[in-house]
């Protein structure tokens, strides 16, 4: 069965909930590397990982209530095995508590027929079970690489995708942390219901066109939030707003990642290099705290 525009975008998922507590938070910062750094990289980062003065990273809102390798159906018609991650968006409307429990509603907000394959959007609004109280907005671009010309030329089954995230300035960075990874980090990271084997099975990895299994996406991610965390110390009354991601090469674990940074006047545009390859870019945005 083939990708079908219209069956994928009408599709209704069902409102997911989860309770999640330390032990979660302290799972998503080990499979995001924290600790992993000295302390005089991203200074201390034992608020990630150990339960007392616990916080939680901003964007573990993206593995929270969330449905998994949800391509994986075949209800939905996709080769799931050649899907890569290509970009995202995060928008943090409140601190994510480090206990909670959270509803979450998803869609499929875009599909487009585009060169490299099939471009698959979704939108997932994340809120606290019991308020209603909007935490998060998260939107995930997925490039299904096997389905490309779904479409059969029809402009109608292909929709204008979101406004490109810009690449950094073409100036030097205002500064550079390199981020290091551990081999087991992908392995680690699946856990966090991503279970994709192209982050784990080497057969897997070699089908989709990689050497060897690589990191999640997702988990650079929230590298990147680990990197950006001793600029917002600076900051007094600011935290994270909106965090914007565009995966351009596979990066692998075991590896370290730079992550430069260049101020701008509400946040920070960044990139992401391993072994010489600009592997991400992106940018930050902050917000004050009582927003």
């Amino acid at each position: 069965m083939a990708l079908d525009y219209h069956r994928l975008k009408s599709h209704v998922f069902d409102l997911a909930h989860q309770a999640y507590g330390e032990d979660d938070c302290i799972l998503y910062a080990l499979g995001v590397g924290a600790g992993l750094a000295e302390d005089d990289v991203l200074g201390e980062e034992t608020q990630f990982i150990y339960e007392h003065g616990l916080r939680a990273l901003p964007a573990m809102a993206a593995v929270l209530a969330y449905p998994g390798f949800w391509m994986r159906d075949p209800r939905h018609g996709l080769a799931w095995g050649q899907v890569v991650h290509g970009e995202q968006r995060m928008r943090f409307a409140a601190p994510l508590p480090a206990r909670g429990e959270v509803a979450c509603r998803m869609e499929v907000s875009h599909i487009a027929d585009k060169g490299p394959g099939a471009f698959v959007v979704t939108r997932r609004t994340l809120g606290d079970a019991a308020t209603g109280r909007e935490l998060a907005v998260i939107e995930q671009l997925n490039i299904c690489r096997g389905d490309a010309g779904y479409s059969g030329g029809d402009a109608a089954l292909s929709d204008a995708l979101p406004a490109p995230i810009p690449a950094p300035p073409a100036a030097p960075p205002d500064c550079s942390i390199v981020v290091p990874t551990s081999r087991n980090q992908a392995a680690l990271y699946r856990l966090n219901a991503d279970r994709n084997p192209l982050h784990v099975d080497p057969a897997s990895a070699r089908q989709a066109g990689y050497p060897r299994p690589i990191l999640h996406g997702a988990a650079l991610l929230g590298m990147v939030n680990r990197a950006i965390e001793p600029s917002l110390r600076q900051l007094p009354g600011l935290r994270l707003g909106a965090l914007d991601l565009r995966f351009l090469k596979p990066v692998y674990p075991g590896l370290p990642v730079t992550v430069s940074l260049w101020r701008q006047p509400q946040g920070l545009a960044l990139a992401c290099h391993q072994a010489d390859t600009l592997c991400a870019q992106g940018r930050a945005a902050w917000a004050t705290e009582d927003e």
